[in-house]
């Protein structure tokens, strides 16, 4: 069935593409090869020089952000972190790290944090934001931060009941937000893969 696959044109196209994470993530993905794979390490160590990763670094300042708030979209480090995280760069990444920071900072702010409501005994939370950072955290190395630990707990108290998230902040909403969740999921799922931690 490998072989099938690898012989096709489309995939021979990808396998050929200028940009590293295109070759990586074709090679991973969808040839499930090997991380140790020489291929897959090839594409890999150049994967912080290709073009999409270069643009997505372009302008970032000595404090780790690009001049804007972190969740301005989509040019905020946040967008822009779980994007180069996609885009397959590799865990501790310097500059990608630096970034975090500033995304840690504001949403573990008292300002940010003051702003989860309680209404009808359910947390209205925009839960996306703290998933897509937990994944870009974990995926980078930096699940063992103690910030990001409180990133994931914050998440398991804002839970609903049905298992999902929601920021509607309309009384009657019972159910939770499949916008909200999945990131939130993805982000939960990243940071137990790096921590084994059985609670989160």
């Amino acid at each position: 069935m490998q072989e099938t696959v690898h012989n096709d044109p489309a995939v021979n196209w990808l396998l050929q593409s200028d940009d590293p994470s295109i070759r990586y993530l074709t090679l991973t993905e969808v040839l499930g090869k090997s991380e140790d794979s020489p291929e897959v390490e090839s594409a890999g160590k150049q994967i912080p020089q290709g073009p999409k990763v270069q643009l997505l670094l372009s302008g970032q300042r000595t404090d780790g952000g690009f001049g804007v708030h972190p969740y301005q979209k989509w040019t905020g480090a946040h967008w822009r972190l779980v994007s180069l995280v996609e885009l397959g760069i590799p865990s501790g990444f310097r500059p990608a790290v630096k970034a975090t920071d500033l995304v840690l900072k504001w949403l573990l702010g008292e300002s940010h944090l003051s702003n989860v409501p309680k209404i009808s005994g359910l947390y209205r939370r925009c839960a996306s934001q703290e998933g897509n950072a937990l994944a870009v955290c974990s995926r980078l190395g930096i699940a063992d931060d103690p910030r990001v630990k409180q990133l994931a707990e914050s998440l398991i108290g804002w839970q609903w009941p049905d298992g999902g998230w929601n920021c509607d902040r309309n009384e009657d909403a019972k159910h939770s937000s499949f916008n909200e969740s999945l990131s939130t999921m993805w982000g939960l799922i990243e940071y137990y893969s790096a921590t084994d931690d059985k609670d989160a």
